[in-house]
Order: C-alpha cells, then sequence, then structure tokens
C-alpha cells in the first residue's frame, strides 16, 4: 500500500483502526506550545523591530533611489510605502513635495506619445494597488487623497473596432485628466479620459466618473451622478 492509498483511507476512516488514526491526527494538528508571556512578548517585538529596520534598510537604500532616477523631477520627503512602485512606457512623472505613493501601484505612459507625462501636487497620497494610465496627460493636485485599488485611464489603450482592436488605441483617442486640490477618491473607484473633478470634491467608493464633477461635489455611482457637497460651516 502507498502512503497515498494510506492517508486517504485515514481520511476516510474506513475501520476502526483508520478512525483512530485520524483522531490522533487532529488532536495532533490542535496541540500549542503553551506561551511563557514575557519571552514571546521579546520575541515579537525583536521580530518586529527587525522586520521594520529591514523595510527601512530597502526603502531608503535601494527602492526610493531607483524610483527617483525613473522620475523627471521628484520634491522633498518623498515617501514610498512597501515596495517600488512600476513605471512602464516613456512617462514624464513629475512630483511634488511630502507625497506618499504605495509601492504596490502602476503608472504606465501611452506609446502611442512621446512624452506623456503624469504630474502629482504637493501632499498627495497615492494608495494600494492604484493604476494610472496616461495618455497625453494626467494632472493630479495637491493634498489629494486617493484610496486603494483606483484606476485612473486617460486613453482608451485599443481601439473599439474589432478588426483594429489588437493595435494601439489612436493618439485621439486620449483626453486629459484633471484632479483638483483636496480632493478625496475613494476605493474601487474608476476615473475615466476627459474627466476634470473640482476642487474639495469627493468621488464615493466604487463610482465610475465618466464627465466633470464641480467643485465641492461628491460624485456617487456606476455611472456616477454629482451631488453638491454639503458642507459644515458650523466649527
Amino acid at each position: 500500500m502507498s502512503f497515498t492509498d494510506l492517508a486517504t483511507k485515514i481520511r476516510r476512516r474506513e475501520t476502526p483502526f483508520y478512525d483512530f488514526l485520524y483522531r490522533c491526527g487532529k488532536r495532533v494538528n490542535s496541540l500549542n506550545m503553551p506561551a511563557f508571556k514575557p519571552l514571546y512578548r521579546f520575541l515579537y517585538a525583536e521580530r518586529a523591530t527587525r522586520r521594520s529596520l529591514w523595510h527601512w534598510c530597502k526603502q531608503f537604500f535601494y527602492y526610493t533611489p531607483m524610483f527617483k532616477s525613473r522620475c523627471v523631477q521628484v520634491g522633498k520627503n518623498l515617501r514610498l510605502m512597501l515596495g517600488i512602485p512600476a513605471i512602464q512606457g516613456n512617462l514624464r512623472f513629475i512630483i511634488g513635495d511630502n507625497v506618499t505613493i504605495h509601492g504596490v501601484a502602476t503608472f504606465s505612459g501611452a506609446k502611442v506619445f512621446d512624452e506623456p507625462k503624469l504630474i502629482v501636487g504637493d501632499n498627495t497620497h497615492l494608495g494600494y494597488q492604484l493604476s494610472i494610465s496616461v495618455g497625453r496627460d494626467v494632472t493630479i493636485g495637491k493634498n489629494v487623497l486617493i484610496a486603494n485599488r483606483v484606476t485612473i485611464l486617460s486613453y482608451d489603450g485599443h481601439p473599439s473596432d474589432p478588426a483594429k482592436r489588437h493595435l494601439p488605441a489612436p493618439p485621439e483617442s486620449s483626453r486629459p485628466i484633471t484632479i483638483g486640490d483636496n480632493v478625496w477618491i475613494g476605493a474601487n473607484s474608476v476615473i475615466l479620459k476627459g474627466v476634470i473633478i473640482g476642487d474639495g470634491s469627493i468621488v464615493a467608493t466604487g463610482s465610475v466618473v465618466t464627465s466633470k464633477v464641480p467643485p465641492n461635489s461628491i460624485a456617487v455611482g456606476n455611472p456616477a451622478r454629482v451631488f453638491p457637497l454639503m458642507l459644515d460651516h458650523s466649527a
């Protein structure tokens, strides 16, 4: 009998003997090492400190300088979180001061343009799994909060004609995207080409924005509908 056959008989508990082996195995799997708290608290803290120091060294000496080398201009106090974002194509990336970018993010420039441009203003946060596909240009203002898994698309990628769909989209399919200052874009949102989001506006979680959002508005839904943002001036 092979080991695989034996393991199958035990999992099926075919006889009292195999049932006994099965129950013994379950008990062994449920055993836990007693936790001597002073020791294991120290070990937990040691591990956390060691990992934090290692991640900091990678960011400071390796990831951040490499990322900066791919950018046209980077302001002071750039912070990369947990890795290095991917920059694809001939993208001209301009970053302001005090910008935070999650390491799991992708910024790509359309190959149909010689110098697609992405500009990110001061004090802006770009979240986890953000994807920005730049046609001619995308501009993100100051003090912008972009949450996790947001997608920003300023060009189509491929033609809508099935016969030409294997080709890159023509340059005229691209339209610029502008995101104003103090904008908050919720998780899993999609911003499509030609969109202008005015200062102080919010894009609700999971929304698909296809048209202009005036200042101090909230865009909700798929496709997004726009409503005035109720501001509290009592403070």
